[in-house]
């Protein structure tokens, strides 16, 4: 499980909120952090990596035949220490950076490490696991993009408009494909079940983010 390091938001406040078309009428400052925070996750999830470079650590299992990992966030910046650990959790050995021949990275942007397993011809048993230190994210000023922010504003007013009890589409921002009403009814298209939801608001946020998506699992091989 991914552990989202942050306790509140790291860009959206009520100035960035307001101008990209946000409400704040009738909502507590509590309620409005609330949103913005979580409409950050939600863009971190969607997009694998952090809206700005963060310090994480990662734990991953070992077996002699893997020369790659893949690390839970895309976007890397740089590996600060990679740790190897036997079994009962005892450090075996650490490797700092990147500058050997022991860790690499393969790709930046996917989050792969390669890995030159040459632990047993220094007599030392080969690792249960090993630990991460990376830093990963955006690059620095992407997500102050405006596209960027009008998603992270879309899904936050669709949060702050459930919490305050306006609401959206239907309760709890379910996706509304056809709609009748006396002598008026409607199907729209087929929308999306995305990070933020499958109304039509959370598939126009997830639209605007489309091209900074990479979708790490996919074709690599490992």
């Amino acid at each position: 499980m991914r552990v989202y390091p942050y306790s509140s938001a790291i860009l959206l406040n009520d100035a960035i909120f307001q101008t990209y078309g946000g409400h704040i009428d009738g909502s507590l400052p509590q309620q409005r952090d609330a949103a913005y925070l979580a409409a950050e996750m939600a863009a971190t999830e969607d997009l694998d990596t952090f809206l700005l470079p963060t310090i994480v650590t990662g734990t991953y299992a070992c077996l002699p035949q893997w020369k790659k990992i893949m690390l839970d966030y895309g976007h890397v910046h740089q590996i600060y220490a990679t740790r190897f650990y036997d079994a009962g959790g005892n450090l075996i050995w650490e490797q700092e950076g990147t500058d050997n021949i022991n860790v690499n990275i393969t790709s930046d942007t996917y989050g792969v490490i390669s890995l030159d397993w040459i632990l047993g011809g220094w007599g030392v048993s080969f690792p249960h696991h090993i630990q991460v230190v990376y830093s990963a994210g955006l690059p620095t000023g992407t997500a102050n993009k405006p596209d960027i922010l009008l998603a992270l504003t879309t899904y936050a007013d669709l949060l702050l408009q459930e919490i305050i009890g306006y609401g959206n589409e239907a309760p709890g921002d379910v996706g509304v494909q056809a709609f009748s009403n006396q002598q008026y009814s409607e199907t729209r298209v087929r929308l999306l079940r995305t990070s933020f939801g499958t109304s039509a608001r959370a598939n126009f946020a997830s639209q605007l983010l489309t091209k900074y998506r990479k979708r790490r699992w996919v074709g690599l091989g490992l």
